[in-house]
């Protein structure tokens, strides 16, 4: 998926997820449309980070297992946020740095305890 736009709506909540603390741990759901094919996908927008003074987030698939992707988020034409797939050669360093995120957020939820 090249220069996807982000369609964003909140997600209907009724408390009862599993791990959910109630509306406060809603996501926004992300319908993306692959412009080549036509067919559109949905994810979960679960975090965004600064790296290398570019914009990334964090999309879950919706799929019985989920996974990780980051695209990153660029500024359209006309100001709106529009993502878009990693280049090859930013792929590596970027997951890289936000697992050294994950790592270091995580350590400090361990200390707090």
């Amino acid at each position: 998926m090249a220069k996807d736009e982000k369609d964003l709506e909140k997600m209907d909540c009724n408390g009862e997820c599993e791990g959910c603390d109630g509306c406060d741990d809603m996501e926004e759901l992300i319908t993306l449309k692959d412009e080549e094919t036509g067919e559109e996908f949905q994810f979960a927008y679960v975090d965004a980070f600064d790296f290398n003074n570019e914009k990334y987030c964090v999309l879950l698939t919706m799929d019985e297992e989920p996974e990780m992707i980051i695209f990153k988020e660029v500024e359209g034409e006309n100001g709106e946020i529009n993502i878009e797939s990693l280049d090859e050669s930013e792929e590596d360093a970027v997951y890289d740095y936000y697992d050294t995120l994950c790592d270091e957020y995580f350590e400090d939820e361990d200390d707090e305890e």
